[in-house]
């Protein structure tokens, strides 16, 4: 009897175990698939913000530089409108009518044939657009009358259209003469700033440097120095 009895015990234990042991096992099963499902589209997630932020590096790489373009070709824009000024400012100052004649210092003839010639190489710039002819001229100027007070003005405007030509080392010694040789004059803080333009084209870094440095120095309340500093800040 006790045999029969304990018989049906016995064998009641393991099939209970089993069940419990096969809803474990399920639900494990089942926990392990979610986690995998949320690690899965977790990591899909990261790479798409990956994805998103390197996109997005980029775009602003590609916006800085286009910026820096962009700051350039409006510096240049500037300095394109103020030689322009320069040159329409010299050109109002040459053409003042007789009843207000320029009596310059220094003045080499006192019969105004400086003022004439100065006059006449200006307008080949401003009126003529004959740029080589006007280069001829200022020089031919400086030449005829080398104590005339426009041989500063004359000189630069020498070194502005080499420059434009690309005679990049004759406007460079055009506008040390100013610069050397005139250091009272108008224009001596721009013809600076265009030797230090030159030397940072021709790749001598130090010497743009140290010309700009000096405009910044010499002539602080300028155009000029302004120009430098964003020059200099960009070297």
């Amino acid at each position: 009897m006790a045999a029969f009895i304990s018989h049906p015990l016995y064998a009641a234990a393991p099939i209970s175990d089993a069940t419990v042991n096969t809803a474990t096992n399920a639900e494990l099963l089942n926990r392990i698939d979610e986690l995998t499902r949320i690690m899965t589209a977790r990591n899909k997630m990261q790479i798409r913000f990956q994805t998103q932020l390197n996109q997005l590096g980029q775009e602003v790489s590609q916006m800085k530089g286009s910026l820096e373009v962009f700051a350039n070709q409006l510096e240049q824009i500037e300095e394109r409108q103020r030689n322009l000024y320069q040159m329409i400012d010299e050109g109002q100052k040459g053409s003042t009518n007789s009843s207000r004649a320029l009596t310059p210092v220094n003045q080499d003839t006192g019969d105004g044939t400086d003022r004439a010639a100065y006059q006449s190489a200006v307008d080949l710039v401003l009126n003529d657009k004959q740029y080589e002819q006007a280069i001829t001229a200022f020089e031919a100027f400086v030449i005829d009358h080398p104590k005339s007070s426009y041989v500063p003005n004359a000189q630069y405007w020498l070194g502005q259209l080499l420059y434009k030509e690309k005679k990049r080392d004759e406007a460079r010694v055009a506008f040390l003469v100013v610069t050397d040789k005139y250091p009272d004059s108008n224009k001596r803080a721009d013809a600076m700033f265009k030797i230090g333009i030159i030397d940072e084209y021709l790749g001598n870094k130090d010497s743009a440097r140290s010309f700009y440095q000096k405009t910044i120095t010499e002539y602080p309340s300028s155009s000029a120095a302004g120009l430098s500093a964003k020059r200099l800040k960009a070297l």
